[in-house]
């Protein structure tokens, strides 16, 4: 079974298992893009998906509680709007599930990851 390519509804499962309930403030095709990122770059089955996400869970959880620098919090005021701003700041957390699994890509291929994400974000 852990051989089995994962699908969303696993990824999903495996994220509520893994990190708060907090972080799940996502859109399903959020959750879906990151799913065909994962694919992409050799995470398949649904052994490699647990061990990759666990293997970055306690970093994550630690970039997510982190002050956000001053352009980013403006970003986020405005985006969100007071009331969740605030609550972000109180509860400890800025990262939706979609946001922490990129995080991830981007400690464990680096350069080869971000090269890719801006090219699908047309940066």
């Amino acid at each position: 079974m852990d051989q089995q390519e994962f699908d969303l509804p696993y990824l999903y499962k495996m994220m509520r298992n893994l990190f708060p309930k907090r972080n799940d403030c996502a859109q399903m095709e959020d959750l879906l893009e990151v799913d065909t990122e994962l694919k992409r770059f050799s995470i398949i089955s649904r052994l490699q998906l647990r061990i990759f996400l666990k293997k970055y869970r306690r970093r994550l959880l630690e970039i997510d509680k982190q002050p956000l620098d001053l352009r980013h919090q403006n970003i986020y005021r405005e985006d969100l709007g007071e009331k969740e701003y605030f609550d972000k700041i109180t509860r400890q957390y800025w990262f939706c599930y979609p946001a922490l699994i990129r995080i991830a890509m981007e400690i464990e291929f680096g350069e080869k990851y971000e090269t890719y994400a801006n090219e699908r974000d047309e940066i």
